[in-house]
């Protein structure tokens, strides 16, 4: 394990793997290396065939630390350090809501490559503020557990039945021990929701990307796909058979490699 310490003095801890060009992970809302085994098994894949890949905490879980107030701005300045570390330069793969994180990074010029994002959950015009009033309730009463179930059910949609055996897990004290970042996660994404000129946030990105999303997903989400490549002028649009909001290893990282040689290829000649 390795740390870098961000522009507010947060230290935010990462594993490297492999020797090549960087590919840093992002990702989604709860999603830490302690609770994400997969992550882990797709950046080793991507080592193997000749990357350097990042899987991080991202602020506020696992072993990164955490500073107030939080802001989107701190996380792009997290990825910038990272991003330094590795070289200077990086391919950002994001999961669902760490869309937010990637895109804003790409935007702000830190060396952003290429970027591939699985699912960014960005419905527009679907206003999260009420659930973010419920959350906050929740969490400043120290509901912790309460306020991951009331995400997972109300928030997502998750079946109540699936998340009682969630909670009944040796992972559920992890998820919500992460229980706060999650006002971090809607918070950047209904900024976007509300936004009524969404698409045009990022017109500036002329980076190489990729939008995934998988056939057997939540309803809406290969939709929202569909959206955010449109938005981006240099995207592509892939979708993974038998594929859902959280893609295998051995579905993703062949995808990645193949993205990532489009990706070198268009770099190398100017596109």
């Amino acid at each position: 394990m390795s740390t870098v310490t961000s522009q507010d003095g947060t230290v935010i801890d990462y594993d490297l793997y492999g020797d090549g060009p960087a590919v840093i992970f992002i990702g989604g809302a709860t999603q830490y290396r302690a609770i994400d085994l997969g992550t882990r098994q797709t950046a080793r894949l991507l080592a193997d065939e000749g990357f350097t890949a990042v899987d991080y905490d991202r602020r506020g879980r696992g072993r990164s630390g955490d500073t107030s107030p939080w802001a989107l701005d701190r996380e792009v300045e997290d990825l910038a350090a990272l991003i330094k570390a590795a070289g200077g330069a990086a391919t950002l793969y994001s999961s669902s809501s760490g869309a937010t994180v990637a895109l804003a990074a790409a935007d702000a010029g830190i060396g952003v490559t290429a970027l591939a994002l699985y699912e960014p959950p960005f419905f527009a015009g679907a206003d999260l503020s009420e659930h973010l009033t419920a959350l906050r309730s929740l969490l400043a009463d120290g509901r912790n557990d309460e306020a991951m179930r009331y995400n997972m059910t109300t928030v997502i949609g998750v079946p109540s039945e699936v998340v009682t055996g969630m909670a009944n897990s040796s992972g559920w004290a992890d998820m919500v021990a992460v229980a706060p970042t999650l006002l971090y996660d809607l918070t950047a994404t209904n900024d976007v929701n509300t936004d009524p000129d969404w698409a045009a946030r990022w017109s500036s990105i002329t980076v190489p990307a990729i939008v995934y999303s998988g056939d057997r997903t939540f309803p809406g989400l290969p939709e929202c796909a569909d959206a955010v490549a449109a938005a981006l002028p240099t995207a592509t649009r892939q979708i993974l058979h038998g594929q859902g909001h959280g893609p295998t290893p051995e579905a993703i990282a062949p995808a990645l490699l193949r993205f990532l040689g489009r990706a070198g290829d268009a770099s190398d000649d100017g596109r």
